[in-house]
């Protein structure tokens, strides 16, 4: 769970880097969700590929954060919630993946 939590918050903190160092206004309390809106409003992905990346939109809001709600974050009560192992690998090298693509794509250096 402390993994995929981490995870969300690396993505989050990429977003919010990117944002600012663009000067894109946001919130710090916004969400992934948010955050990517404002990069693609903004261009990270160029507006005549952002049809074909709508797909990459949807895996960016659907990836970590959906799998890090779903399996790690709001109160599980007195259940023991086990992440496994092949989810957790998962979440994180997606999360590794997305954010070497969003810098790369900010040119951020």
């Amino acid at each position: 769970e402390e993994c995929l939590t981490d995870c969300l918050k690396a993505f989050e903190s990429t977003l919010k880097i990117i944002c600012k160092e663009k000067k894109w206004p946001f919130k710090e309390t916004d969400t992934s969700s948010k955050l990517i809106q404002i990069c693609f409003d903004n261009q990270l992905v160029p507006s005549y590929t952002q049809n074909q990346f709508s797909s990459l939109r949807n895996l960016l809001i659907s990836g970590i954060p959906t799998i890090r709600n779903k399996q790690a974050a709001h109160g599980r009560g007195s259940k023991v919630r086990k992440v496994s192992d092949e989810l957790t690998r998962y979440g994180l090298n997606l999360t590794g993946a997305n954010i070497l693509f969003l810098i790369e794509q900010s040119g951020i250096k």
